[in-house]
């Protein structure tokens, strides 16, 4: 076992050699590693849905391999929708009682998970959050992309295609999403300069039909606008069918976010401007190791940052083939 417990230092480590430069926190303060427990920990990673999201499938079958390369066992666990709060709660509920060592996931709705986490962490079961924040202190990291900042630099490249002139919509994702939330307000609170007004906003749910209905609506009252920001690629193809049914392929231009090979190729194809750049493989490698390096000891708690950026990048068509080679 101790063999074991070597094996996993040099795996994290290795990560945090590797992205150190991009994670906030892990420069400035190293984390002590020592040899500690032993034994094969059992590990869940739960997230939203796996059909129709590749950023949580790939996030999520990252966290599982690298677990179970890492000498745990780990299992996938799905709410089974982007709204479905009171399934991810069932799920953790279910979890405890099953006695699993550490539960990695992205939480639906930063609130509800709330007491669910409580009752975890009384069980002494370790959480490491993906992509999502939650509310309390019963979790012990968050790794996600900036998504306030990414927000915000979305706003800096609409405000420069715009002249700092024009009329914004703004498709949002799922009420209660926290990082839903950050991403529309870093663009919000950003954009606002100049000439530029958003006169629209409305939430797509981070479906296609969510997204389609939302633009279709906004369209109707704002026909005069000039761009549109979406929360999430997942959205845009709903949202460029209602342009072109307006007949405004021509007047509105698109910037979205997360960097997905789906949203690379509308980029490439000349349908939108932008698209935000997230990391789901890398959250769920640093989230596998830094759970697994806690229940075996090798991390301390108390070196972790609350949070840890795993990075973002803004896509354009002058960077587009090369950021589809680190796309999801």
């Amino acid at each position: 076992m101790q063999t074991k417990n070597k094996s996993i230092i040099a795996a994290i480590l290795l990560v945090l050699l590797l992205v150190g430069g991009l994670i906030t926190g892990f420069t400035q303060k190293a984390l002590p590693l020592q040899f500690g427990k032993e034994g094969t920990p059992k590990v869940a990673v739960v997230v939203k849905t796996l059909t129709g999201d590749v950023f949580q499938l790939k996030m999520a079958e990252a966290a599982r391999d690298r677990a179970i390369a890492l000498g745990a066992e780990a299992e996938i666990y799905q709410a089974g929708g982007q709204t479905a709060v009171n399934q991810m709660v069932s799920i953790i509920e279910d979890l405890i009682q099953k006695q699993v060592d550490i539960i990695i996931i992205s939480p639906l709705d930063r609130k509800a998970v709330g007491p669910a986490f409580e009752e975890a962490k009384a069980a002494g079961i370790i959480i490491v959050l993906m992509d999502q924040g939650a509310d309390g202190q019963d979790y012990a990291t968050l790794l996600a992309t900036d998504n306030y900042k990414a927000g915000a630099l979305a706003a800096d490249y609409a405000r420069e295609l715009l002249a700092d002139q024009g009329k914004i919509l703004v498709v949002e994702g799922a009420p209660g999403s926290e990082a839903g939330d950050r991403r529309r307000d870093g663009f919000k609170e950003n954009v606002v300069k100049g000439g530029i007004e958003i006169v629209g906003s409305q939430s797509g749910m981070w479906t296609t039909e969510g997204a389609m209905k939302a633009m279709e609506n906004m369209l109707q009252a704002h026909p005069e606008a000039e761009l549109v920001y979406s929360c999430s690629d997942v959205m845009v193809a709903g949202i460029l069918e209602a342009i072109k049914n307006a007949g405004k392929e021509d007047q509105i231009k698109v910037i979205s976010f997360d960097g997905s090979s789906v949203g690379i190729e509308f980029i490439k194809a000349g349908k939108i401007m932008a698209t935000m750049a997230q990391y789901p493989v890398r959250n769920g490698v640093l989230a596998a190791d830094i759970g697994l390096g806690l229940w075996h000891e090798t991390i301390s708690a108390d070196a972790l940052p609350k949070y840890i950026d795993t990075g973002t990048n803004l896509i354009t068509i002058d960077n587009a083939d090369e950021a589809l080679k680190e796309s999801f």
